[in-house]
C-alpha cells in the first residue's frame, strides 16, 4: 500500500528506506529452535527438499497459520506452486555451482542447509 501511494502505484520502493514495513522471513521451524528445540535428523524431501525433524513439523504448522491453504484446493495448490517456481527461478544454478565444487554434494548441501537454518534462528 505505501509504494502504491507514494511509490508512483508501485513503480518505485520507498518502503525499504522503513523496516518496520518489510514483512519478516520467519517460521515455525525458527521459533522452535529459539525456544530451544533441536534440528532432530536432517531429511531431504521428494518435492519439497532438504529439511531436519525440527522445520518438518515446524512446516506443517505453518500450513495451518497460512491464509492460503483455506482457499479452495486448486487456488491454494496454484500460488503456492507459482511461488515456489518464483523463488526457484532467483537461485538457478545454485546446485549445479555446488555440485562442482564439492567432494560430496550431499554433505555440503546438509552443511550449507543446517548453518543457513542455524543463522535464521539466531537472527
Amino acid at each position: 500500500m505505501f509504494n502504491t501511494t507514494f511509490g508512483v502505484l508501485g513503480l518505485g520502493d520507498p518502503a525499504k528506506d522503513y523496516p518496520e514495513l518489510n514483512p519478516h522471513d520467519e517460521d515455525l521451524g525458527q521459533t522452535l529452535g529459539a525456544y530451544g528445540v533441536g534440528n532432530g535428523c536432517y531429511i531431504v524431501w521428494p518435492i519439497l527438499g532438504p529439511s531436519t525433524l525440527r522445520d518438518t513439523v515446524g512446516t506443517v504448522g505453518d500450513v495451518f497459520m497460512n491464509p492460503i491453504s483455506y482457499l479452495p484446493l486448486g487456488a491454494s495448490m496454484g500460488i503456492t506452486g507459482e511461488k515456489k517456481l518464483n523463488e526457484t527461478s532467483f537461485r538457478n544454478g545454485d546446485y549445479e555451482s555446488l555440485k562442482e565444487a564439492a567432494i560430496d554434494p550431499y554433505e555440503a548441501l546438509r552443511d550449507a542447509y543446517l548453518q543457513h537454518r542455524q543463522a535464521k534462528v539466531v537472527e
